[in-house]
């Protein structure tokens, strides 16, 4: 890897792509919701037997933003209804709970713009089409592994530093299904790549509806991983360009 390669910041990026659901705040800080739709797979179980039966479970991640996204006026220029396009970052923040804090792990938005419809995309002219692309919600993470709680024996609850302008946030993921051997590669002080998303949970307290955020990992390799198999690559990529003739 190169010099300039080990000097970058570390990957930290969140893609979320939909229709604003809800928003709410002034110029200095503010939140909006894009909801997403994606098909589950949930083990039941009935009469002693087991299947696996598939859903649609919609997700709504909240993205805030405040006098530090690169878009200004965000909550001016956008409304409930729009179709947007996020990019932005993981972070975290924390509020006093009782006699403590409680901390947050949040997608924080840099910059945001009005979507264009698939027809508009493919023909290049605005006005056109009324169909948009699908809803998405993707976070790529390189960072470093401070803290490791196992649930069960394929479920990890792993605190994450990440960085972004200088800046480092510890951020909370949870590894359902973690693949076996996970064991050997979950290790504080590690370095990981991460893709996950954020998912929601919806619950009614006293005729209130809350929602509460779960950054989710669904996959994981380590740098070592990365590492190994970046420098096998290029072995075999030089093989190729300069293959070695045999003689007999």
């Amino acid at each position: 890897m190169t010099r300039e390669e080990n000097m970058r910041e570390p990957m930290n990026e969140v893609y979320l792509r939909g229709r604003i659901s809800h928003i709410y705040g002034n110029e200095r800080f503010g939140a909006l919701t894009v909801p997403y739709s994606v098909t589950v797979s949930r083990r039941v179980r009935n009469h002693g037997q087991s299947r696996f039966e598939q859903s649609v479970e919609t997700y709504f991640p909240e993205a805030l933003f405040n006098s530090t996204s690169r878009t200004k006026n965000i909550i001016q220029s956008f409304r409930e209804g729009d179709y947007v396009l996020i990019k932005g970052y993981l972070g975290a923040y924390s509020y006093q709970s009782g006699a403590g804090y409680t901390e947050c792990t949040a997608i924080y938005i840099d910059e945001i713009k009005h979507d264009i419809t698939r027809m508009e995309q493919m023909l290049g002219i605005e006005g056109l089409g009324g169909k948009y692309a699908d809803a998405a919600n993707e976070i790529h993470l390189e960072a470093k592994i401070s803290g490791v709680s196992k649930h069960r024996e394929d479920i990890y609850e792993i605190r994450l530093e990440v960085s972004k302008d200088g800046r480092t946030y510890t951020v909370t993921g949870m590894y359902f299904r973690a693949p076996h051997g996970s064991d050997q590669k979950i290790h504080l002080n590690n370095i990981v790549y991460v893709i996950g998303a954020m998912e929601s949970s919806r619950t009614e307290h006293r005729g209130k509806v809350y929602f509460s955020q779960t950054f989710v990992i669904q996959d994981l390799v380590t740098q070592k991983e990365f590492i190994e198999r970046y420098n096998a690559v290029k072995a075999e990529t030089a093989q190729e360009e300069n293959p070695v003739m045999n003689t007999q």
